[in-house]
């Protein structure tokens, strides 16, 4: 028994490993505020940058850190500062198609640090908040061509402040960027 499950261990390794792909990439992008932080904040810089491993031709699993910088609203007598959330997660791509234009969906689960945010009013700050971090999720659509990786994302970072004035953080990017392979077919 033992050498059946040997045998088979050796044999599930050497077919993940002659197909092994390393995945790395990077982006830039458009982000979007939605949720609570759409009334004091407006669009922003988007970046991302992500190691991962082809598990299959259609699967790939990586490690995506991500970073989004919302810019300043001003509602009228009240100024809010800007919003920077960082997001480090465990995301899965699946790919529709083999070759081409492979258009695909994922999933990230992570932690996002959201940064701190000042309210301020006739030159008083009223509420600030420090950094915190939540649990996050991040389901995406897109598509890979070559080496272009071009993707919307949504990003769920939880909420922010206590009490009654929670509010939560999320918002949408477009983003656009290179996604290599090394090794594999």
């Amino acid at each position: 028994m033992r050498k059946i499950l040997f045998f088979a261990a050796v044999a599930l390794l050497g077919l993940t490993t002659t197909h092994a792909q390393v995945k790395l990439g990077f982006g830039l992008g458009y982000a979007i505020p939605s949720g609570d932080i759409s009334d004091f904040t407006d669009g922003g810089i988007s970046g991302h940058f992500e190691l991962g491993y082809g598990v299959t031709e259609d699967i790939d699993v990586s490690v995506l850190l991500h970073g989004d910088f919302l810019s300043s609203k001003d509602v009228g007598a009240i100024s809010y500062q800007g919003l920077a959330l960082g997001s480090l997660m465990v995301n899965g791509r699946y790919y529709f198609k083999k070759e081409g234009f492979r258009p695909y969906g994922s999933l990230g689960i992570g932690f996002a640090e959201i940064g701190s945010l000042e309210v301020n009013t006739l030159g008083t700050t009223v509420v600030g908040t420090e950094r915190t971090t939540n649990f996050s999720f991040s389901p995406a659509v897109g598509f890979k061509y070559g080496v272009l990786n071009v993707n919307a994302a949504y990003l769920n970072a939880g909420k922010i402040g206590e009490g009654d004035g929670k509010a939560t953080v999320s918002d949408i990017s477009l983003n656009v960027g290179l996604l290599f392979t090394f090794g594999g077919k």
